[in-house]
């Protein structure tokens, strides 16, 4: 079968690649232009554009570093491994906190143990798409002094009690690199209601180097080539090209820089579009979610009554291993693509100082062994998500 669902997509089309050459002409500034219309999109004051996300957090926490000479800051030890890198970056020192099997992301009644008078930042994460209640979390951190910095880059426009996610603690930070809700193959944003936060991060980002001439002249071909091998059509017969791509790799060091002219009109676009997006995630999601919610083999994070996903994936924990290798190759027999993402808790990708003798984070660890995640793209149709619902029947 040459078809082939990919694991994740945004639908850009050539028109809107043309537009971003506007930008080689005059001198208007469609950064600040994206970033204001950012900002209002996601409830906040101020929004900042990086090149990457990982940036966007270096920043903040480099700005934060001008406020308190606390040290640490607290992540759950299943996410992103490359997580590490800003904080160590900004001279400080990651903190692991267990994650839960109810959420796959940070635990917050495991979250009064690793909090400390040296604690300088938490980074909740709404893993794939799934805000979680984190009243918990701010109260907490109120009371003890500590920034809280809404990792969003998997949930755009996902909502809690009504209000964006990435607005409710002191920043919230989005990534714009493939794979998420909306993009344009690489970039950050940060957000926050804070002038005097804002004052800062904005002083350090505009030290950042600007991208160089090379990347301007790659980026519409790369933004141009992304756009295609997303497409079912396309990604089955280049398949093996586009493999070495979908996988995190554990990076030892990443370069911090502007945003560019060019991508930050493709941004104004899609954000223009993100609701739309969101809408037919949400539905398709849901659709697998309902279908998938008591098969006894599976484990699938719980949705808050007062939230609104927006379903980056559809993920889902295997209570067997063997069986989620098996419907994963059933699932790619018939046409759809699955991912595995984060293979091994932080501390196992990277030494953190952790005692290996013995698994400080048992549900970190089972969450890595046996999450799969499924498309929920807009290029998912109601065919294929007939076919996974058929293959899970059968497990």
């Amino acid at each position: 079968m040459l078809k082939k669902i990919p694991t994740t997509a945004v639908p850009l089309s050539m028109f809107e690649i043309l537009k971003g050459f506007k930008s080689y002409f005059g001198n208007r500034s469609y950064i600040e232009e994206f970033e204001q219309s950012f900002a209002r999109h996601m409830g906040s004051n101020h929004a900042f554009s990086f090149n990457k996300c990982t940036t966007s957090i270096y920043i903040f926490l480099k700005a934060l570093k001008k406020l308190s000479n606390r040290q640490e800051v607290v992540i759950p030890a299943y996410t992103v491994p490359t997580l590490v890198l800003p904080i160590r970056k900004a001279g400080l020192k990651p903190v692991l906190c267990e994650s839960s099997i109810d959420t796959f992301t940070m635990d917050l009644e495991r979250l009064p143990e690793v909090l400390n008078d040296n604690t300088l930042c938490v980074l909740p994460i709404y893993h794939f798409g799934f805000p979680h209640m984190i009243d918990s979390l701010l109260k907490l951190a109120k009371e003890n002094g500590v920034f809280v910095l809404e990792d969003t880059a998997q949930a755009p426009g996902a909502m809690l009690d009504g209000k964006k996610v990435g607005s409710l603690g002191d920043a919230g930070c989005f990534s714009l690199c493939r794979g998420k809700n909306f993009s344009t193959f690489n970039g950050g944003m940060l957000v926050t209601n804070s002038d005097k936060l804002a004052k800062i991060i904005k002083e350090e980002r505009d030290l950042l180097p600007e991208q160089d001439s090379s990347f301007k002249i790659k980026i519409p071909f790369i933004l141009t080539a992304y756009s295609l091998v997303m497409r079912p059509i396309i990604y089955g017969p280049f398949y093996k090209l586009i493999a070495p791509f979908k996988h995190t790799t554990v990076h030892a060091s990443f370069e911090p820089k502007q945003y560019s002219d060019f991508q930050a009109i493709i941004g104004l676009g899609l954000l223009n579009r993100l609701d739309e997006f969101n809408e037919i995630r949400l539905k398709k999601g849901m659709a697998l979610y309902n279908a998938l919610k008591d098969n006894e083999h599976l484990i699938l994070p719980k949705i808050t009554e007062s939230s609104t996903p927006v379903f980056n994936h559809m993920p889902v924990v295997f209570k067997e291993i063997e069986t989620m290798e098996k419907v994963q190759a059933e699932l790619w027999n018939r046409g759809i693509d699955t991912g595995r993402m984060y293979l091994r808790p932080v501390h196992h990708l990277y030494d953190l100082g952790y005692d290996m003798q013995e698994e400080l984070f048992p549900n970190a660890l089972y969450i890595a062994e046996r999450l799969l995640t499924l498309p929920s793209h807009p290029y998912l149709d109601d065919n294929s998500i007939k076919k996974i619902i058929n293959v899970f029947k059968s497990i």
